[in-house]
């Protein structure tokens, strides 16, 4: 509840102090008084949009504070969450929010002397009083679905858990979408590739392709080729040892005939004869190791040629397919992985497929469900209203609150409007086709009755909701405000004194002029005073006697 507001140099006022009581209460004055000037005030403390030409003039800053007595708010009201979040606590049962204008544009936004977000107080603002104009929210189709889902609470309060099932279902049914969309995408492209792996995998699978093979490979050739260093030694010691002129047969006739001559068993000749027959063993040894080497460079050169054509037979593939020899090997692997998990491309096709049907089953389950609770609280808001718009002088008039099927959204599938025919056969149709704004007034008027008996909102402020109504359908929305106000807070700005005597509080707004300054001040009414201002509100500039007696009449009836 607000129970208190400080202004300081806003527009026309100087310095303001006002103490609101719970119940109704009412503000009038002239036009041009300074009403409005209130309401922009209050609208800064709330987090409103506000410039310095809000700035009285000769002042360097304006400041609004509003002081709210949240003691009585319920343990769930979204006030605590908000605080909760941003880490503030309150130590008092006062809540106080002050906003600071500066001349260089720059604002300042205080909770309780703590420094908060314009944001934040916007936010806090929202949840403890609501301004309306004349009809502002009526013409929004999209808060429609809100206030009959919120209506709605009081017949199903499983409704909360069942939006955010709505929610999170659609969520996951657009989710799914997406990944089956995402997959048959990278299918289409998968196909466009599919060739060029088979054709990697028909070239590459048969070779037995290594890590790293390429290095292998000049690393064996370099070796190959040492053997070509020593290839012609080889060759030509065994020539020279195959010549015509048999060296070891030689040496073993030498041998023989030395072994022959030896009849005295010479020494020396013994020695000869060994040495001799060392240097034939020796030099067969040596033969035979050259023959080998011989047969081993004949190996050498087929083994090189066959690693010049792996090598060339590698680097063409290579080249064919964009990369070096040695990640052939890899190039291989990945092309071989791509294939075998696009073997399973319908099987996860069609698991895709499912997935987005059991959501979208999920999905359309839960909003048959929570249209079901719609059509059920729509019923009840038509009776409701209808009931209001009764003692507001429209008997004669429909409400329909219309639900039509729409595109999926994350707050399910009906399209709500709120309809109204004022008059008997006529066909019921959105508000923005009804021409009077006096009907339109009523209409937001039993509306906010309705919710507000229901403890939807906080402090209501109604800027002339009576604009284009008189006599006693003035009277009857009078009536309607004294009842909102046995559920909530009630403020009014009036000019119909129909309206005005049915306030518990009364406050009138006066303009003054102070030396070369006008200025707007506020005054509480009571007793006499209270009286003259319904009868200048019913007779003009001059009060009469008659007036006066019609104010006391009026006073009567309101109380």
């Amino acid at each position: 509840m607000l129970i208190g507001l400080s202004i300081r140099d806003v527009v026309l006022i100087d310095r303001l102090e006002l103490e609101f009581q719970p119940g109704f209460t009412v503000l009038t004055g002239e036009t041009g008084a300074g009403k409005s000037i209130l309401l922009d005030s209050l609208g800064l403390a709330l987090g409103m949009r506000g410039d310095n030409s809000l700035i009285r003039q000769g002042a360097d800053q304006a400041v609004v504070t509003a002081e709210f007595d949240v003691q009585s708010l319920q343990p769930d009201h979204p006030l605590w969450n908000l605080l909760q979040e941003h880490g503030l606590f309150l130590d008092t049962s006062s809540l106080m929010l002050r906003r600071l204008l500066s001349r260089d544009g720059k604002s300042k936004a205080f909770l309780n002397d703590q420094t908060i977000s314009i944001r934040l107080l916007k936010q806090i603002g929202e949840v403890l009083l609501e301004i309306h104009s004349q009809f502002d929210h009526l013409f929004d189709v999209s808060l429609h679905q809100e206030i009959l889902d919120r209506f709605s609470l009081c017949y199903h309060p499983a409704l909360t858990t069942l939006l955010e099932e709505v929610k999170e279902s659609y969520q996951a049914w657009r989710q799914a979408e997406i990944d089956l969309k995402q997959y048959q995408k990278s299918c289409q492209e998968s196909f466009d590739q599919k060739t060029l792996h088979q054709h990697v995998v028909e070239d590459l699978s048969s070779l037995h392709l290594v890590t790293d093979e390429e290095q292998i490979l000049l690393q064996q050739r370099q070796l190959l080729a040492q053997y070509g260093k020593i290839s012609h030694a080889v060759q030509q010691a065994l020539k020279e040892l195959n010549q015509p002129l048999d060296l070891v047969g030689h040496l073993v006739t030498i041998q023989k005939n030395l072994e022959r001559a030896n009849t005295v068993d010479s020494k020396d000749l013994n020695d000869i004869t060994e040495t001799l027959e060392r240097s034939v063993l020796e030099i067969q040894e040596a033969q035979e190791t050259l023959k080998k080497l011989y047969y081993q460079d004949q190996e050498s050169v087929q083994k090189l040629e066959q690693v010049d054509e792996r090598l060339h037979l590698l680097r063409a593939l290579a080249r064919r397919y964009h990369v070096t020899a040695d990640e052939l090997a890899s190039f291989l692997e990945k092309s071989q992985n791509f294939l075998n998990q696009h073997e399973n491309a319908e099987e996860s096709l069609e698991k895709l497929q499912k997935n987005l049907e059991q959501a979208w089953a999920d999905y359309q389950e839960k909003c048959q469900k929570l249209s079901f609770y719609r059509q059920q609280g729509a019923l009840e808001l038509q009776k409701a209203v209808e009931k209001e718009l009764f003692g507001l002088k429209l008997d004669q008039a429909s409400f329909v609150v219309s639900l039509q099927p729409k595109h999926p959204t994350n707050l399910g599938m009906d399209e709500v409007e709120f309809l109204i025919a004022a008059n008997p056969g006529q066909k019921p149709s959105g508000l923005q086709k009804v021409a009077s704004g006096g009907e339109l007034s009523r209409l937001m008027l039993a509306l906010k009755v309705v919710l507000t008996q229901h403890g939807f909102l906080s402090t209501l402020i109604f800027d002339e909701v009576d604009t284009g109504v008189g006599g006693a359908v003035a009277a009857a929305i009078g009536q309607r405000l004294v009842k909102l106000a046995q559920y909530t807070q009630v403020l009014a700005i009036t000019h119909l004194p129909q309206v005005a005597a049915y306030a518990s509080h009364h406050f009138c707004v006066v303009k003054k002029t102070r030396g070369d300054q006008n200025q707007t001040e506020v005054y509480p009414l009571t007793g006499s005073a209270r009286t003259d201002e319904l009868a200048r509100m019913l007779a003009g500039t001059t009060i009469t006697s008659e007036a006066r007696a019609a104010a006391n009449q009026l006073l009567l009836t309101g109380a």
